[in-house]
């Protein structure tokens, strides 16, 4: 006696697959709109042009590490050792 495979009739048909994707991404709180974010604010941002330059600007006209540091450590310490270089 053969086996009688299981149809699905199309007149008791639900479709259960839940919403698109864009639906789903269009939901701020589904997982795969959160996903899409994380994945987004991961990407390296590349620099524009003006902001590359102004990098470049701004290492070029820092003189030393020194200059720099401007802590009261930092500045404690020069004042001593130029006291005693002037002894």
């Amino acid at each position: 006696m053969p086996r009688i495979k299981k149809s699905r009739k199309a007149k008791g048909f639900i479709d259960d697959r839940g919403p698109s994707r864009q639906e789903r991404l269009a939901d701020p709180d589904s997982y795969d709109s959160r996903k899409r974010k994380a994945l987004d604010s991961k990407k390296k941002k590349h620099k524009s042009v003006y902001e590359k330059q102004r990098e470049a600007d701004k290492i070029a006209n820092s003189t030393t590490p020194q200059a720099e540091r401007k802590t009261r450590l930092a500045d404690k310490i020069r004042r001593i050792n130029k006291d005693k270089n002037e002894d």
